[in-house]
This record gives C-alpha cells, structure tokens and sequence, in this order.
C-alpha cells in the first residue's frame, strides 16, 4: 500500500504504511485524538506481543499529548496577553491566569489558535520485535522556568517506587500542573522499564518527549545521539 497522509479531521493528520500509523499530528487533545493513539498502541503492543503494556504506554503517550498542546496553547495566551514568558514574574502571573481559567472550551478555541499559528502536537511511531520509540514533539521552545519545573517533577518521580506513596505524599498537590511527569516514571519502574529511557530533549524551536521500551538486548537507543539540555 505504501505511505498516505490522510485528513481524519481539521484536527487529525495521520501518516499511514502499510496499515499502521507512522505519525498523528494534532492541535488539541480531543476524544477521536485518544482513540487514534490507543488504536496506534494497540496495533504495535500486538505485533510484538506484549498487550499487557498498553494501559500503561496509553496512558503515558496521552499524558505527554496534552502537554504538549498545553505548552502550544500557553505560548498563544502568553502571547495574547503580552506577558514576556521569559520574565520569571510575568511567567508566573500567566501561568497562574492560565491555570485558572483553562476549561473545554478554552481547549477548543486555543487549540484551533494553535492551528492557525502553526502551532503542532506530533507523535511519531517507531516499533521492531527489538522494542518501541514513540516520540512526542512541540515546536515552541522551553523557557529556563519551565526547564527549572520540568527537571524537578523528573527529579521528584526518580524518588518515588510506588504511585500510591508518591499520591499519599502529594495529596496537597494533585491538581497541581506537571505532576504527570513524575507518574510516568513511577508507571516505568513498576512495568520494569528502566525510567532512563524517557527522555525529555530540549531544543532551540521544539521539545521532544520520547519513550523507548528495550524488548530484547539488540535494541538500540537513540539516548546517545541528543544534546539536549533536559
């Protein structure tokens, strides 16, 4: 069949081989967006055996979905408001506004801003029976606050074996913004994959989120490859 680009929606870009999806790019996290990536995971957790791994890879790649329309979505408030995002007290008055009022709608109607902007979520796919890379790409770049916030919930999830511990000692701040990245390592450890192979990669105009999962000792990384800043 070869490779296709096919328009699901003014949302939804898949690329497409030979029936399974190299790519899903996207504006905003809405339901179709979460079927087309579970479906995604699915698809490749089958091929190489291992279904038990979906709930936790879903959970994580949808986790890193939102972020990264999130950050898309900031930028663009940011933006509107005239708050220099590199100023660490505007930064934190935006992000405070921000928080605040973010709701559906506000998803919605900055998710299509994002879209005129040129603003993108990007999660690419790549699996062999050797094991899975699946990448999360934004292409606004990271701020030295948000660099600061993101190393520490990487440093807070290292910490922790145990989701319950980690809820029980965070109960004061579940709803606070980020904690997500801490899950996700604590997800990895208790799934038995080294948390060393999520990675966040800092660039100029992008921020990569990639998970690899190593399913035999011929899986390659690509971790030595970046130079990155996170």
């Amino acid at each position: 069949m070869g490779q296709e680009i096919r328009d699901i929606s003014d949302n939804i870009r898949l690329t497409v081989e030979d029936g399974k999806i190299l790519s899903l790019k996207t504006h905003r996290i809405t339901r179709s967006v979460e079927e087309h990536i579970q479906q995604a995971i699915e698809l490749i957790l089958d091929k190489v055996t291992y279904p038990t791994l979906v709930p936790t890879i879903y959970t994580i790649v949808k986790e890193l979905s939102i972020n990264a329309c999130k950050a898309n979505q900031k930028r663009i408030y940011f933006e509107e408001k005239a708050y220099d995002i590199e100023n660490p007290i505007q930064y934190k008055k935006g992000v405070s506004e921000y928080r605040e009022l973010f709701s559906e709608s506000m998803a919605e109607e900055y998710g299509q801003k994002s879209k005129k902007k040129g603003y993108f979520c990007l999660i690419t796919f790549d699996y062999s029976m050797d094991g899975i890379r699946i990448e999360v790409t934004n292409n606004t770049p990271v701020t030295v606050e948000e660099e600061k916030s993101l190393r520490e919930k990487l440093e807070k999830g290292m910490q922790y074996g145990d989701i319950a511990q980690f809820y029980m000692d965070n109960a004061d701040n579940t709803e606070g913004a980020g904690l997500g990245l801490a899950l996700i390592l604590i997800m990895l450890k208790g799934e038995g994959i080294d948390p060393s192979f999520f990675r966040i990669i800092i660039r100029k105009d992008v921020t990569i989120a990639r998970l690899e999962v190593p399913l035999s000792s011929n899986f390659k990384s690509v971790r030595d490859q970046d130079f990155s800043r996170a």
